[in-house]
């Protein structure tokens, strides 16, 4: 039951006025710090493989992924929005993903640097239990619809309905398939600004 992370890292990041994606906080960038994580999770054997789409021509952001032993995937749309990158992405990791027996994807941001291990088992555990769709709760965050998000292969060609800069959430709901929200402690917020960035408590681990 390979389970898969992909990482949507095309965006322009107008908000924050600068590459955020590459902005260092702590020891390492932002997306590497996702990227570490997700390396971790490979290690304990709850990942088969990381793919992170960025956008055509941003080899900084393709060298990062290599770094972390994840595989670089140029966005289709050098202009487009969330949804095309996440396109980009699913269509990457179907075209490798063996036919046969049962898969998932987990929808990582980038912009996320307190991304857990914990969280990642907890959402593949609640996949192995049956859930199509799943996503965190966070305790500090209640209300907030939390990421990563896990969707299981029976669900990939609804991506083909996302529209702009949404995921496969909004999808979901409106074909009314369950998305089981898995409780979890700390919280996980997006870097959005660069006040984002320094509300982030260098002390806090988000447990």
């Amino acid at each position: 039951m390979p389970l898969y992370a992909l990482v949507p890292a095309a965006g322009r990041a107008e908000r924050f006025g600068s590459p955020k994606l590459l902005t260092r906080w702590k020891d390492r960038e932002l997306l590497g710090h996702v990227l570490a994580t997700l390396s971790g999770a490979r290690a304990a054997g709850l990942l088969a493989g990381t793919f992170v789409v960025h956008r055509t021509g941003d080899e900084a952001v393709a060298l990062l992924a290599d770094q972390y032993l994840a595989y670089p995937v140029p966005a289709r749309n050098p202009d487009g929005e969330l949804s095309d990158t996440l396109r980009t992405g699913v269509a990457e990791i179907r075209s490798l993903d063996s036919p046969h027996g049962s898969s998932a994807i987990l929808i990582c941001l980038g912009d996320q640097p307190l991304l857990r291990l914990d969280v990642i088992q907890a959402l593949a555990q609640s996949w192995q239990a049956g859930a199509p769709a799943a996503r965190p709760s966070y305790r500090e965050a209640p209300g907030v619809p939390g990421h990563p998000m896990l969707i299981d292969r029976s669900l990939w060609s609804l991506a083909a309905e996302m529209t702009g800069e949404t995921g496969f959430g909004p999808v979901l709901e409106r074909r009314g398939i369950f998305i089981r929200t898995v409780p979890v402690g700390g919280h996980n917020p997006d870097i959005d600004t660069p006040d984002d960035l320094r509300a982030l408590d260098p002390a806090e681990p988000g447990l």
